[in-house]
């Protein structure tokens, strides 16, 4: 997964918001923010149509879906060892909610993900700008797709949930403060394992 270092991409603007407080944040925050973390934009190639689609005229193949990714540093970017990917018919990054409540199918739902590489338990860490780690450790016997989208799923809920009550360490007015972001909004596009951790891959529609 291609990550891309630039400071104009960590604006408040770049992604919507939907709180009448979350303004720009002042320009020495995006550069503490750009300092430590990749950002960048990704572009999915054009879907092909259905049928429904063509006979509605609401197919537009010149339109490309933009997604934003979510920041992440540096240790945490680049070619992973292990990576597992999440898709709906082949379309990537599903929505998070959707995932928790159970409204969608995964490709691959129920294929054991982790069957292949000897383990009992292993680790994954949820990263967020500006946020500690949370780490979290899973049980691999029996681990399906769609069993590890949602323990992801629900583990981000509720970090959004209570971070959102607490200071944000970017300042209140960030773009990634846990009060300023929907969670509707995002998106998993991988579990990508760095070292001995396993990282989200999450991303938002780039606006």
């Amino acid at each position: 997964m291609a990550c891309y270092r630039t400071a104009s991409h960590v604006r408040a603007t770049s992604r919507p918001q939907h709180r009448d407080t979350a303004r720009a944040q002042p320009r020495e925050q995006a550069q503490r923010l750009d300092a430590c973390v990749f950002v960048g934009h990704f572009r999915f190639p054009v879907p092909p149509p259905t049928p429904a689609a063509i006979l509605s005229g609401g197919y537009r193949p010149e339109e490309g879906e933009c997604i934003e990714y979510v920041p992440r540093r540096p240790e945490f970017c680049g070619r992973p060892s292990l990576s597992i990917a999440f898709a709906v018919h082949r379309h990537p990054a599903p929505y998070l909610k959707e995932i928790l409540r159970g409204r969608i199918v995964l490709d691959g739902a129920h294929d054991t993900v982790m069957a292949d590489h000897g383990w009992s338990r292993t680790l994954w860490a949820l990263e967020w700008p500006g946020y500690a780690l949370a780490s979290n450790r899973l049980a691999v016997a029996g681990l399906t797709r769609t069993t590890l989208a949602q323990e992801i799923a629900g583990t981000v809920a509720l970090f959004l949930r209570d971070a959102a009550r607490a200071p944000a360490p970017l300042g209140e007015n960030s773009a990634w403060a846990a009060r300023n972001v929907h969670f509707g909004d995002i998106r998993l596009v991988a579990l990508n394992y760095y070292g001995r951790v396993w990282i989200p891959v999450l991303a938002l529609d780039a606006v």
